[in-house]
């Protein structure tokens, strides 16, 4: 690059940019009207001369990235990524636009493929410029194009997948339908709605200008590449790419863009400026004039072509000017202030003023004098009035108006200051928050979740004490994230506080919600459920609805009411919405079936909700990877283990990609994974799982979160499975003592953890401490839950267990009550009660009652058709408690059958090693012949030696042989 275009590289590249978007016969037109500097405009003529020669651009780094996408043959290249490249778009200096498709499952996805002219090879920039892709993906609004997708191609050089947008440039598009003042204005509010948006995500765009901001074929604008200029600024300083300068449009970019300041929502607001001034006045405010020249009344004034803008506009030449005049000078003035601290204090007060003069109200940019007040009151009032009337009445009823216009023109004004303010807090609070957090002010040390969300804990009562609207919004986010970090007491405090505040509307509703959702996770389900029914009866806040809705389901069934879960979740999506929301009840009714036990049902769900999700989103998206990890947890719980590791393979990928390797969601990815390769026997690998996911969990939350006792506890079953005790009552006591921190210790939680240890214990022969531990648990989910909850039953069923192994007649009866609340909580035809009929069917044949057992034991493999495919790992012990059952009956039983689920019993691990006995002690009793019968004995016999304690009823079977 020569040393000119280097010197002025900053106002160049914007230039080429727009200038490469022109056929070659427009660019002299462009370059006379645009650019009124000779030098610069001798330097564009001579890159655009050089655009088709090797040297273009004097082999600079741009020229170099550049290099990096072409093709030896010089056509576009076919694929980027998982996309074929259909056909180019658009052409600037920052890159290449493609119209691209990829077909996936039977649909086919059409996107814009935007392919830079950047290249990035190391690889911490590379995880950079992931992490900035992954803050924008996560920006959804109706009028900003999704970012979809993104990589880098193998030369390094990144690329986007974008929402394809059939749509022309707004100005454009108001030109050619001769649009009102008054519909460019409203258009023009819809832009500043997204925008708005966007900045209280803490995005900003950079580079708002018309060719970013399409309108499509029903009228809707879309704003296009929002972020990508951050990220192409990153890249060019940091990068392969290193020019040091910044990518802007000269005409929309505000002054300190100019001077390498610091990119705040002010440059948008500036931008948004230039674009209203464009849209209103036919053309874009002229640095370096008069004053008056830079308002759309003076620039159209001095316009060549008056009568033609005013046509476009439907409206005459005197109309025009009158109507530009004014309020709309002011506030495109406002906008345009070359100190960022004069403009609006955010876009939301730059809308509030466009609004107000629609309206025909008093902005609040301009000083409200008596006189103008009066001029917007009767311009509010011309239908019915009369001379003469106005000046009867003008006397008593002007001093009226005039006071009560004057009331509205200081509501008016402290509205905006109040948004101001909240605005301005908002920057205190979140620049107070990442005080300290930069390499050099860290001295190298990370900077934790926790420890940011203490930060704005300790914050939040100096900066927002005046706010009290805004304290309950942010505390409502803490709450959510001290909740997410485990921290619940903290969490119900700031939730707690949230819901004090008195905020209303939307507000209110998302404290009350979150609330509920702290005193869900703490196990208080009845408080939970008021205050989640409080806030779907809310009146004042209907899109707060439906997340009420699906956390209101989700506390129906821990309180065992998963009929009302079901039917509150099936009656939003039968009433029809949006495919977004579609989407999420979808998902949430999976959920709530699949905790309720209704695997076939939330396998149908979920996978309704991946289809949708990847038609919405695509395959790599976080939502996507999301459902696939839901689904594949219930495929596990179904046996299908194999497409269930599949798709966690995907979730997996995508998660890494997308969230990275230290992200929660990836470690619980890493975890079911885990389980999936326990399912399928190889315990090396899924311990691998565990461990990776373990030390992710420890490093994000601590050791009192709940997702770290989970996998402590999986942890444990794994060692159990392998035949371990020790270690498995071990991890399992440990899993406890991080659950009684994170929850408290009569959470139900904590209580199926101990039901999990009196199972490791019995299986141990610690019979008396396997007793204390099932007794406890059963009295923390009676105090938690209700003395009729399903874990009620569920537990029973293990102290039954204890009680016959201690030898208690006891036994009997808690095994029939356990029966009776499971079938009533959870339905006769659940997986869960498939195993409760099996395990009390094999207790009553062990007390000597065949027929009864065999009654059981029938039931349970009725349910297991319904609740346990095939594949599941302990339906073959529910089958087998039936044979056992008929074989007591003088051998009437298959023993075909009973061979085939022997062989299958002896390949599932230890932890099917009673059953397995089992099946060779029916065997051996029902032999054809004494040498089958020793066959059969031996096989038992070793069965049993590889048991730290054999069970009373193996025991009691095995001494029936005589010898």
């Amino acid at each position: 690059m020569t040393d000119p275009v280097a010197a002025r590289w900053r106002e160049l590249a914007p230039l080429v940019d727009r200038a490469l978007d022109l056929a070659p016969g427009e660019r002299a037109a462009f370059l006379a009207r645009e650019v009124t500097d000779d030098e610069l405009r001798a330097l564009l003529e001579r890159l655009l001369a050089r655009g088709d020669e090797a040297g273009f651009l004097d082999g600079s780094s741009a020229n170099y990235a550049e290099a990096l996408i072409a093709v030896p043959d010089g056509h576009d290249p076919r694929e980027v990524g998982p996309y074929r490249l259909v056909e180019r778009i658009g052409e600037g200096g920052s890159g290449s636009v493609y119209r691209a498709e990829r077909d996936a499952d039977g649909y086919t996805q059409r996107v814009a493929v935007k392919l830079l002219r950047v290249g990035l090879r190391d690889p911490a920039e590379q995880a950079r410029f992931r992490r900035e892709r992954r803050i924008l993906a996560r920006l959804e609004h109706p009028s900003i194009a999704r970012l979809i997708d993104g990589g880098f191609t193998p030369e390094g050089v990144p690329w986007f997948a974008l929402e394809l947008v059939d749509g022309e440039a707004i100005t454009h598009w108001c030109d050619a339908r001769c649009a009102t003042v008054d519909a460019r204005l409203e258009l023009f509010l819809t832009v500043c709605d997204a925008v708005d948006a966007a900045h209280r995500a803490l995005i900003v765009h950079r580079d708002l200008k018309p060719a970013n901001i399409l309108v499509d074929t029903a009228g809707r604008p879309k704003l296009l590449d929002f972020g990508i200029a951050r990220l192409l600024d990153e890249a060019e300083r940091d990068g392969d790419t290193q020019t040091g300068l910044r990518r802007l449009t000269p005409a929309y970019a505000a002054p300190e863009q100019f001077a390498g300041g610091v990119a705040t929502t002010a440059v948008d607001i500036y931008a948004l400026g230039v674009l209203l001034h464009e849209l209103l006045a036919g053309t874009r405010p002229r640095p370096g004039t008069e004053a008056t020249e830079r308002l759309p009344s003076g620039a159209y004034a001095r316009h060549d072509a008056r009568e033609a803008l005013a046509r476009a506009r439907g409206t005459t030449p005197r109309v025009l000017a009158a109507r530009l005049r004014g309020d709309l000078d002011t506030i495109v003035a406002t906008a345009l202030a070359p100190e960022p601290q004069r403009r609006y204090a955010s876009v939301a007060a730059l809308a509030a003023d466009v609004r107000a003069h629609l309206a025909a109200r008093p902005i609040a940019a301009r000083r409200a004098s008596v006189a103008y007040r009066l001029r917007k009151f009767f311009a509010r009032h011309r239908v019915g009035s009369v001379a003469a009337v106005l000046v009867v009445a003008s006397l008593v009823a002007g001093t009226v108006a005039t006071l009560h216009e004057s009331r509205r023109a200081q509501a008016a004004a402290l509205a905006a200051q109040a948004e101001a303010a909240r605005a301005g807090a908002v920057k205190n609070f979140v620049l107070a928050l990442f005080d300290g957090v930069t390499p050099d002010e860290s001295k190298g040390r990370a900077i934790g979740a926790r420890e940011l969300v203490e930060r704005g804990e300790a914050r939040l009562a100096e900066t927002l004490a005046a706010h009290p609207e805004l304290e309950a919004e942010l505390s409502t986010t803490l709450a959510s994230a001290y909740r997410q970090l485990g921290a619940l007491d903290r969490a119900a405090a700031l939730a707690q506080a949230a819901v004090a505040a008195g905020a209303s509307g939307e507000v209110a509703a998302q404290a009350r919600i979150e609330l509920g959702r702290v005193r869900a996770a703490n196990g208080n389900l009845d408080a939970a459920e008021a205050d989640l029914r409080a806030a779907l009866a809310q009146d004042d806040a209907p899109a707060s609805r439906g997340e009420a809705r699906v956390r209101l389901a989700e506390v129906l069934v821990e309180r065992g009411q998963p009929d009302a879960a079901r039917k509150l979740l099936d009656q939003a999506i039968k009433a029809g919405s949006d495919d977004a929301t579609r989407l999420r009840d979808l998902a949430a009714l999976g959920a709530v079936r699949f905790r309720a036990g209704d695997l076939p049902g939330a396998e149908e769900n979920l996978r309704a909700a991946l289809d949708l999700s990847r038609s919405l989103h695509g395959e790599e998206h976080t939502a996507t990877a999301r459902i696939e990890h839901d689904l594949a947890v219930v495929l596990l719980q179904r046996g299908a283990a194999a497409e269930a590791m599949e798709i966690l393979q995907k979730a997996e990928k995508s998660r890494h990609e997308l969230l990275g390797e230290t992200h929660p969601d990836y470690a619980q990815t890493l975890f079911e994974l885990g389980v999936a390769h326990s399912r399928a026997g190889d315990r090396a690998t899924a311990a691998s799982f565990f461990a990776r996911a373990l030390a992710i969990q420890r490093a994000t939350f601590g050791d009192a979160h709940p997702d770290v006792a989970n996998t402590l506890n999986s942890l444990g079953a794994l060692a159990w499975r392998q035949g371990d005790a020790a270690t498995a009552i071990t991890r399992t006591r440990e899993a406890i003592a991080v659950s009684r921190k994170a929850y408290g210790a009569k959470h139900p939680t904590v209580a199926t953890m101990l039901y999990n240890l009196a199972s490791f214990e019995r299986f141990a022969g610690d019979l008396d401490t396997a007793l204390a531990d099932q007794r406890e648990a059963l009295a923390i989910v009676a105090e938690s839950l209700g003395a009729d909850h399903y874990l009620i039953g569920v537990g029973k069923l293990g102290l039954a267990a204890t009680q016959y192994e201690l030898g208690d007649p006891a036994a009997r009866a808690t095994c029939v009550d356990a029966l009776a609340i499971v079938d009533a909580r959870l339905g006769a035809n659940s997986g869960d009660a498939a195993q409760a009929h099996a395990a009390c069917a094999r207790l009553l044949l062990a007390l000597g009652e065949r027929d009864a057992a065999e009654r059981e034991a029938a039931a349970a493999l009725a349910a297991a058709d319904q609740g346990l495919p095939s594949a599941n790992p302990n339906r073959a012990g529910v089958e087998l408690a039936l044979l056992r059952a008929r074989a007591a009956d003088r051998c009437k039983v298959d023993l075909d059958r009973v061979r085939t689920l022997a062989e299958q019993l002896d390949r599932s691990g230890l932890t099917q090693r009673p059953d397995a006995a089992g099946a060779h002690l029916v065997l051996a009793r029902c032999a054809a012949g004494v040498a089958e019968r020793t066959a059969a004995l031996a096989a038992a016999d070793a069965r049993l030696a590889d048991l730290a304690y054999r069970p009373r009823a193996l025991r009691d079977e095995r001494a029936s042989f005589k010898p």
